[in-house]
């Protein structure tokens, strides 16, 4: 217990030592705090530091740009399906020349049935879909969603997105940062809870701070929820696991798994010492997963 808690001052001398070092003292996501909640009103220049304690100088509102990213999404999926198939037509006329094949011929109406043979192709659905030629329809669509793109760009000049209600608050210092965030609470008018400092851009998820705060708790609620009847049913596969090593047990009792009595030794030394592990750890090992997954509605990675 001695070494535990000399252990424990150790790492909160040397975590306060990290935050105030240099390097991650001028960092500007630790003078930033991030409010999940907060009242749209009460967002402006003149009242950010009544709202938001003192020091807080700039801020910065989420707003809900779904649509543009799923066409980011899309045109970025489809430009590198056209480099892929570019790359896949570069290599097949490669091997044809270093075949000692003749180059095919590009008349000035178009390509010539040589060179039609050797682009790849694209089912539009699967299996039963129709071809299209992989690098037209990849170029088409990049086309079209640049388009879409720039439209829906131009249009959030003349029509503001939706706000969502997280908002990143910037403090001039590092202490007026961190006294925000530890001494706003519920006894303010605002409630400005859940909140968090320090974090990076690549931990934020970025698709999940739009979520209004009924949702978000809605949706939490719901994980644990099924988290906690996942704990009580996922004793049903272990248990069955852990019966392979008391497989001779078992066959005393039940009549059909008298066999394994037929088995050599070497088969069932692996069958009731070997493969239980293996299988259970195989199987823990989807845990991590299932609860990331299960939790993907949060916001900070």
């Amino acid at each position: 217990m001695l070494t535990v808690a000399r252990e424990r001052i150790f790492l909160r001398e040397l975590r306060q030592a990290y935050f105030l070092s240099q390097p991650n003292a001028s960092r500007l996501s630790s003078r930033t705090v991030l409010f999940l909640h907060h009242a749209h009103e009460a967002v402006n220049d003149a009242a950010l530091e009544r709202t938001f304690g003192e020091g807080a100088r700039k801020s910065w509102t989420c707003t809900d740009i779904s649509k543009l990213e799923a066409l980011v999404e899309e045109r970025d999926e489809k430009a590198m399906m056209l480099e892929d198939a570019e790359v896949e037509l570069i290599r097949s006329f490669n091997k044809r020349r270093l075949q000692g094949a003749a180059p095919p011929n590009v008349s000035d109406t178009g390509l010539s049935s040589s060179e039609k043979e050797l682009r790849p192709m694209y089912r539009l659905s699967l299996l039963i879909g129709t071809q299209v030629d992989k690098i037209s329809y990849a170029r088409e669509i990049v086309s079209k969603n640049a388009g879409k793109i720039q439209k829906a760009r131009q249009g959030r000049t003349t029509k503001p997105p939706k706000r969502g209600n997280a908002i990143f608050i910037e403090y001039t210092t590092q202490a007026q940062a961190r006294k925000a965030y530890h001494h706003l609470s519920f006894n303010r008018p605002l409630n400005l809870d859940p909140r968090y400092i320090g974090i990076s851009p690549k931990e934020v998820l970025w698709k999940n701070l739009t979520r209004s705060l009924a949702t978000r708790l809605t949706m939490k609620n719901t994980a644990n929820a099924f988290i906690a009847l996942t704990i009580i049913f996922w004793s049903i596969p272990v248990g069955l696991v852990g019966t392979l090593s008391n497989i001779n047990y078992l066959a005393d009792k039940v009549h059909f798994l008298r066999f394994v009595y037929d088995l050599p030794p070497a088969v069932l030394g692996v069958l009731t010492g070997l493969l239980p592990p293996l299988i259970l750890s195989s199987f823990i090992s989807y845990v991590p997963k299932f609860m990331r997954c299960t939790y993907a509605d949060d916001c900070i990675r």
